[in-house]
């Protein structure tokens, strides 16, 4: 997995996009941490950390189209400006309306840098072969664990000093200068998005990859290799067909798995934001508010274990996650939480890296970044909708409770997942029977 790295200027892109993985793996927290602190409302804390989940829903199709359209640089540098200056907003306005925290934290949200999406789409056009493909998969899943691990340790902590302002205000900074200097090394600056050959969308006709629309062509040469011996930014009408690519109306919608593959993710979404909340209940209800950290690190550390040991369908990870979440209603200490949260998280990364495969194989033509953050508002908008749930839920139960809207979510998401078959749209070797 980690020879992918070889790649010219990848161990760089890779730290920096941890970084801002690190930065999005706490400010979920920290911002119901801050809310809960100023507001004295699990309610209160809910809603402010849904609205954020709700901008990032509505906001990452449209940073993720205009990506596509105007390359990434000029996008990813704005959208770092933009969320680091709302949520330094929400630090500096602690006793401002509930109402205008909501807002800015919707704002927060919708400008979050498509920092991870940009990096797959690096991924699928330096690497030449399926298998390390799928290795990028897989890597960019235990990123994304690494950092819901370390994240959430940071917020609780700072939390546990008795500074959860201080929680929003590191984020900021590590999201935007890690995003500043992800957009300006020259991978993601020249990079167009290039469709893999070995991987034509299931709804496609497949064809030769010289004749397939949006195809590099091979005598293009890569950023960072031997052969480009000049600077080049390739057009992003260059990856679009001739028959409208990513300029109808629906883009990436086009695709009934992509469409499959937001519902699912939905669900799962709000698994996620229910798990957030309930950490931050559970910590709270025996007096140490900081614990959560400890508890979603726990979430996963299972995660990116699972990420290395389970290689099964999406619909069977769907159902372990149902059955690991139910020991959590269990009354016992928080310790024996944290490691039940470890438990119940290790089917998370499989069922990420198998939605990165189907996304990369089912993107119609020209429409690669809009579908991967398609996707990942699909997740956003669940977290949004978990989030609130399970803050309503505490408050008027308690967080054991908010465990079971964890459940339904992972339920409906075995649903879709059963329904529209996921498990089958992938390659099977690369997640099992």
């Amino acid at each position: 997995m980690f020879t992918i790295l070889r790649k010219p200027y990848a161990a760089g892109l890779a730290a920096t996009n941890l970084l801002v993985r690190l930065a999005g793996g706490a400010v979920a927290l920290a911002l119901v941490l801050f809310a809960e602190a100023t507001r004295d409302s699990f309610a209160a804390a809910g809603l402010v950390a849904g609205c954020f989940a709700v901008g990032t829903a509505c906001g990452a199709p449209l940073t993720g189209r205009l990506v596509d359209r105007l390359g990434a640089t000029p996008v990813l540098l704005g959208t770092a400006a933009t969320h680091a200056g709302a949520l330094l907003a929400i630090a500096g306005l602690p006793h401002a309306p509930l109402g205008t925290v909501a807002a800015v934290a919707v704002l927060a949200g919708a400008a979050r840098p498509p920092v991870a999406a940009w990096m797959r789409g690096i991924w699928v056009a330096i690497l030449d072969n399926e298998r390390d493909r799928r290795a990028s998969y897989r890597f960019e899943s235990a990123l994304l664990e690494i950092g819901f691990i370390a994240g959430p340790l940071i917020a609780g902590l700072v939390a546990a000093l008795g500074r959860p302002a201080l929680g929003l205000v590191l984020t900021a900074l590590i999201a935007a200068s890690a995003t500043t200097v992800f957009a300006l090394l020259p991978p993601a600056r020249t990079t167009a998005q290039h469709r893999p050959a070995e991987a034509p969308s299931p709804n496609a006709t497949t064809l030769p990859a010289a004749a397939r629309p949006g195809a590099a062509s091979s005598t293009t040469p890569l950023p960072g290799t031997a052969s480009d011996t000049t600077p080049r930014v390739t057009a992003p009408s260059q990856t679009r067909t001739r028959a409208g690519g990513s300029r109808d109306v629906l883009g990436a919608l086009r695709s009934s798995t992509i469409r499959t593959l937001v519902v699912s993710r939905t669900a799962l979404g709000m698994t996620i934001g229910a798990m957030q909340v309930a950490a931050a209940g559970f910590a709270a209800g025996q007096g140490r508010a900081g614990f959560a950290g400890v508890l979603l690190g726990g979430f996963a550390v299972g995660s990116l274990i699972g990420s290395g040991t389970l290689r099964l369908r999406p619909t069977v990870l769907a159902a372990l996650m149902c059955v690991a979440l139910t020991p959590l209603l269990l009354p016992v200490g928080l310790w024996w939480l944290a490691a039940l949260f470890a438990v119940a998280g290790a089917p998370l990364a499989p069922l990420n890296a198998v939605a990165y495969e189907v996304t990369e194989r089912a993107a119609p033509a020209g429409t690669a970044t809009e579908a991967r953050m398609w996707t990942s508002t699909a997740t956003m908008a669940g977290t949004a909708l978990g989030t609130a749930i399970a803050g309503t839920v505490i408050e008027h139960s308690s967080a054991r409770a908010a465990v079971l809207v964890a459940v339904a979510g992972a339920a409906a998401a075995l649903t879709v997942d059963a329904l529209g078959r996921i498990g089958a749209l992938g390659n099977p070797a690369s997640h099992g029977a």
